[in-house]
């Protein structure tokens, strides 16, 4: 490998504390890993490229890399000197795949939504017809939303179910809902699949569902999906509210919160 070619060679990072505590294995393992931070951004890169992205000196860029790659971590491509990640890495990594609990990632993101609005928060996922409720925060009103954890409602009519959704391919949405005739909870219930169509293409566009009394009078809920790492939807997290502490003015900023809040789960479940 050739190591002379010229690069820009910025000034390392500091030590952290854990690092200086370590001494050089600890820096060294910091530092193996940052270079696999770099060659995960990219479809491959020179060993000059991988040094520059890294801030680190290419002597030793090259001894990490060839460590991980008899780990099978990285891989080299003789042919053209490309750097890339490993099939290792994809084992380590899919060991996360079969752990990951979506209401266990969830817990603190709910507690601090739900405190930050000082409403009830829900974490839900969808079951044959049905919206199961797995993971809540109850709001510390008088009066608050509640919903029994285990709890089922029907997706069409419901601010988790709309927005799970709004996410589905039109097969996968054609299969959920069944009929064309959808049941009726109250006066504000879509029951027909074109009016409900014309509503999941509203929360595609603005990116979070609005159910309007549509289960239960008096009750208004906004919600948006959260996507595993093939971006299907996989569940929904909800703020729900009485009709009174929900006014339509109000729901731009709820529904603004819980779009952000699904987007962090998002990235924290699927790492996109």
């Amino acid at each position: 490998m050739n190591q002379d070619v010229p690069i820009v060679r910025r000034r390392g990072r500091p030590s952290s504390a854990t690092g200086t505590e370590g001494g050089g294995e600890v820096q060294s393992l910091d530092r193996a890993i940052a270079l696999l931070e770099v060659l995960a951004l990219s479809d491959g890169l020179t060993l000059s490229e991988v040094a520059r992205a890294a801030e680190l000196p290419t002597s030793t860029v090259h001894r990490l890399l060839t460590t991980l790659e008899r780990r099978g971590l990285v891989g080299h491509d003789a042919a053209t000197g490309l750097w890339m990640v490993g099939i290792g890495l994809f084992r380590v990594g899919s060991a996360y795949l079969r752990i990951r609990k979506l209401p266990e990632i969830a817990r603190s993101l709910l507690r601090e939504l739900s405190h930050g609005v000082n409403e009830t928060v829900n974490l839900s996922l969808i079951e044959g017809p049905h919206l199961v409720c797995v993971a809540q925060v109850e709001s510390h009103a008088a009066v608050r939303a509640f919903f029994r954890i285990g709890g089922d409602l029907p997706i069409h009519a419901s601010g988790g179910g709309k927005a799970i959704l709004s996410g589905m391919s039109p097969e996968a949405r054609r299969a959920w809902l069944g009929g064309d005739q959808l049941q009726r909870f109250t006066e504000h219930t879509h029951i027909s699949r074109r009016a409900l169509q014309a509503d999941l293409a509203e929360i595609a566009e603005r990116g979070f569902s609005i159910d309007d009394e549509e289960h239960t009078p008096g009750m208004r809920c906004v919600a948006a999906a959260v996507l595993d790492e093939w971006r299907e939807p996989v569940g929904a997290i909800s703020i729900s509210a009485p009709t009174v502490r929900m006014p339509p003015e109000r729901i731009a900023d709820l529904g603004a919160r819980v779009r952000e809040a699904a987007r962090r789960l998002t990235t924290q479940y699927s790492g996109r």
